[in-house]
């Protein structure tokens, strides 16, 4: 095998489907981040959830809104529900592990609020359970999506945004996903804070 063309292979690919992505997305990113925006202005918060690899990429979106990404600015408001692992085995022993983000949305979820979600497999009961709480908390959703996350892409209603990378391969999704995190987290600071390049 020569390691060399396997890398050029890599980046090529990541190259096209960032172009694909390019070509397809700018709308959605653009909605999702006003719709964000308003959250945030209203006085709500972003509660973040993922399955799978995507619930370090949710973590990663909470951890920037919380923090900042380049430019120094204050926190937004962002909880993200992947990361308790206390309260996770707890509802999870207590009542089942398809409630483990449905229970704490129900406890945490307000109006106005948004669920963040990063769904690349959509037969997870959690993620189409914490879906239908965040509804009826009258809570949006933004949602990440691929292909495969069909069940997620159904409980969207036309009040929620969905963001789907139309690729195959995990790699190829992860990295047009965390582009799109970073491209939303620069919107919001653009429109909350006034930031220029």
């Amino acid at each position: 095998m020569d390691f060399q063309e396997a890398i050029y292979t890599q980046f090529a690919q990541s190259f096209e489907a960032q172009q694909q992505a390019l070509e397809s997305l700018p709308p959605y990113i653009e909605h999702a981040a006003k719709v964000i925006f308003n959250s945030i202005a209203s006085g709500g918060k972003i509660v973040c959830i993922g399955n799978s690899t995507g619930s370090h990429l949710s973590q990663y979106f909470s951890t920037l809104m919380l923090d900042r990404m380049d430019r120094e600015r204050p926190g937004l408001p962002a909880i993200n529900l992947s990361g308790d692992g206390s309260a996770i085995l707890a509802i999870t022993h207590n009542d089942s592990y398809h409630d483990v983000f449905s229970k704490q949305i129900t406890a945490l979820g307000n109006p106005g609020d948004i669920l963040f979600v990063v769904a690349n497999r959509g037969n997870t009961s959690p993620i189409i359970q914490a879906i239908q709480a965040a509804h009826e908390r009258k809570m949006s959703i933004v949602a990440l999506t691929s292909p495969e996350a069909k069940n997620v892409s159904s409980l969207t209603s036309q009040d929620d945004t969905e963001i789907k990378i139309n690729l195959l391969g995990t790699a190829r999704v992860h990295e047009c996903q965390l582009s799109v995190i970073h491209i939303l987290i620069d919107l919001l600071e653009r429109q909350l804070f006034g930031c220029e390049d």
